[in-house]
């Protein structure tokens, strides 16, 4: 295997020669790493590829300490540009909210009555299965939805002991906490040991 190559103290990305240097190593690493055979049948094999993967982590973490030194006052700027936004825009949203309380209460007043009405047509159709009516039936008409009301299904949960099994959701971290509370046996779950490969050199 050839010599792994080492970065160097000089990488950044916040100048143009220390980005170049930073892009040269990264590049000369990934060669390295494409020039090493990726076979595995020994303890010295499998370390030595550990210590090439871990030297990989090492530099993807350079990068991102490199990035966050430029992203952090970055980040800081939005922040106060956001707060800003905040400040400048509460007056608004305040104002605008007993608008909104009223057009609320309006549109569930409509929509309460489009319920009942419904209800009518129901029972109508309900008692006249046929479709006969005649000039006794009563005719229900629906009032029309409100502006910039649409209807979507939706649901609130009123029994959950009625609810299918299909239905439950797997609370995947209550399983997680009691395996790691030493719980090996839960019924319909399969509990087995991960391998998982930590890289360091």
């Amino acid at each position: 295997m050839s010599t792994e190559p080492k970065p160097t103290t000089d990488l950044s990305l916040a100048d143009s020669s220390g980005r170049e240097l930073l892009q040269s190593t990264l590049t000369e690493y990934v060669n390295f790493l494409r020039r090493q055979p990726a076979v595995c049948g020994t303890a010295e094999q499998q370390e030595t590829l550990v210590k090439h993967v871990a030297q990989g982590h090492e530099l993807i973490k350079l990068v991102a300490a490199e990035r966050l030194k430029i992203t952090r006052q970055l980040d800081k700027q939005k922040h106060d540009w956001m707060e800003l936004e905040k400040e400048m825009t509460a007056p608004i949203l305040t104002a605008m909210q007993p608008l909104k309380d009223a057009v609320e209460h309006y549109n569930r007043e409509l929509l309460r009555v489009r319920e009942h009405q419904q209800a009518d047509v129901a029972q109508q159709a309900s008692l006249a299965p046929s479709g006969d009516i005649n000039w006794l039936t009563p005719q229900v008409s629906l009032v029309a939805l409100p502006k910039g009301v649409q209807l979507k299904w939706t649901f609130e949960i009123i029994d959950r002991n009625q609810i299918p099994n299909g239905y439950w959701a797997i609370d995947e971290g209550a399983i997680k906490t009691a395996i790691a509370s030493g719980v090996r046996d839960i019924p319909g779950i399969r509990i087995y040991e991960e391998a998982i490969t930590t890289y360091r050199k």
